[in-house]
């Protein structure tokens, strides 16, 4: 069984927190990650996917790196030791400051 730690940022770690822990039978990959965060919280799939892509306000990052938005990035494979932070930026979110 496999561990991999999810930060979440802005609105989709309202409900979920900050750190999410999710075990895997087998490898993980951005899908199942996306897929299980849904499973967790049905709000967030239109947040994350819009045709079977990321959407465009989703930034996903792993190993501090900002993935692509191709379908195949969402059959990237991960290890445990990658560390995947998921954010969504929105108007009011980037002209809002703070």
């Amino acid at each position: 069984m496999m561990k991999l730690q999810v930060r979440l940022f802005g609105r989709l770690g309202a409900n979920l927190g900050s750190n999410v822990e999710f075990e895997f039978l087998e490898v993980p990959t951005i899908r199942k990650v996306i897929h299980a965060l849904v499973q967790k919280d049905p709000s967030l799939e239109s947040l994350l996917l819009k045709n079977n892509k990321l959407n465009h306000g989703t930034v996903l990052l792993v190993n501090g790196h900002i993935v692509d938005r191709s379908k195949s990035v969402l059959d990237l494979r991960l290890s445990t030791k990658d560390r995947v932070t998921v954010d969504r930026l929105g108007f009011l979110e980037i002209v809002g400051g703070g």
